[in-house]
């Protein structure tokens, strides 16, 4: 009886844990994927990275002597950007947010949180780094990126 009740627990154990296992396996791999893919990039651009930034829908790499800042999408990794911080005026996180009516009570909801750098010549955009997007299919929880998305706006403000 022992001996069965010892195999049951052990095949139930793997029936319920092996997927877990199995997703967090798969994650690992995607992000060393992603994580040499930029080194390879920063490598072939010449620059060292002091700050990483890894997952599902960003990766970032800032080199604080040399001033830049690379971004790139993990899907494609032949799409980067590498943006000299040099020519950056200014950074700030920007947060869009719906308002909507709940139980007659007026609230707000923040859909997308990104970090905008603007030029110095003209102060136009450079570009916008994305950190959430509530339509996007990597969703993480909204609170969590926009503390990412603070501290990337205040490491590249050092950097500037």
């Amino acid at each position: 009886m022992e001996l069965s009740s010892t195999i049951i627990g052990v095949c139930l154990f793997v029936l319920f844990m092996g997927p877990i296992f199995y997703a967090l396996y798969r994650q690992g791999l995607k992000e060393k994927k992603s994580k040499k893919a930029l080194q390879n990039l920063a490598k072939d651009h010449n620059i060292n990275l002091d700050y990483t930034e890894i997952s599902n829908s960003l990766v970032l790499g800032l080199d604080k002597t040399q001033h830049k800042l690379l971004i790139l999408e993990p899907a494609n990794a032949s799409q980067h950007q590498l943006i000299d911080l040099s020519e950056v005026n200014k950074t700030s996180v920007i947060k869009r947010s719906v308002s909507f009516t709940e139980n007659e009570k007026r609230k707000t909801k923040i859909i997308q949180v990104s970090i905008e750098l603007l030029s110095k010549s003209n102060h136009k955009r450079i570009t916008e780094i994305l950190f959430y997007d509530e339509d996007g299919a990597d969703n993480y929880d909204m609170e969590t990126q926009l503390f990412a998305a603070s501290r990337w706006n205040n490491l590249i403000q050092a950097s500037l």
